[in-house]
């Protein structure tokens, strides 16, 4: 926004955390949309480093070489339209990419590492310092973004969450079962339990909202979002 400064921009952004497939990117949609800013999905920049990991044929056992290939990446984040954002490493946009059972295996075992974890928030708020956006992610009420007036925890059973994970997979022509993917996300959530990490209700910012998305549609999670918001933006 002209004249606003990094911090203002800051300010303004929405932080939303939660366990994996809470429902963190389809909320943060519904806001950009409504809110006409950018859904800044943290998941995707660890997703493109584990690209470029994969490419690069680093080890990811070498933390050392893993941080060192992510902290050289020329990578960011652009929005053609606010609800869909889109990855670049260089010139290439790479977000068609990172939605593989191969990168869905591996991002963990990325994003666990700290000095990668370091590198990234600070390329996120050097983005969100550029103008607000509703950013999700883990952390990012916690640690990427402190300054955001509005935070949200979007919190969801693993079953419940096992179910919207699966119908993403089916709606993108993959061929799962339940099970399976139950499976994965409970494995996702041990290798994202680092103990420093917020993806439980108790790991919250202590000023943000928590909702349980088990037995709300997204309607009605989004209006309590946008609420929020407003009553903690006067004048948006």
């Amino acid at each position: 926004m002209p004249g606003m400064t990094g911090t203002e921009s800051l300010a303004r952004c929405i932080a939303i955390d939660g366990p994996t497939a809470s429902g963190k990117s389809a909320v943060g949609r519904a806001l950009a949309e409504a809110l006409r800013v950018g859904f800044f999905d943290t998941g995707l920049m660890y997703r493109a480093c584990t690209l470029a990991v994969a490419r690069a044929g680093t080890p990811l056992d070498d933390e050392r070489a893993v941080t060192a290939l992510v902290c050289s990446l020329p990578l960011d984040m652009r929005w053609p339209d606010p609800t869909e954002p889109h990855v670049f490493l260089g010139d290439e946009d790479v977000t068609s990419l990172l939605r593989t059972p191969e990168i869905e295996a591996k991002v963990s075992l990325v994003s666990r590492i700290e000095d990668v974890r370091v590198e990234l928030v600070r390329r996120q708020r050097e983005i969100a310092s550029r103008e607000p956006v509703v950013m999700a992610g883990r952390d990012i009420g916690t640690r990427v973004l402190k300054e955001a007036r509005t935070k949200i925890f979007l919190d969801a059973s693993s079953e419940v969450r096992a179910r919207r994970r699966l119908g993403e997979e089916l709606d993108s022509g993959r061929t799962s079962t339940f099970d399976e993917v139950l499976s994965a996300t409970r494995r996702r959530d041990e290798l994202d339990n680092t103990g420093d990490r917020a993806i439980h209700p108790d790991q919250r910012a202590h000023d943000a909202l928590l909702i349980d998305t088990d037995a709300l549609g997204i309607d009605e999670v989004v209006a309590r979002c946008i609420e929020a918001y407003r009553r903690l933006n006067p004048g948006t």
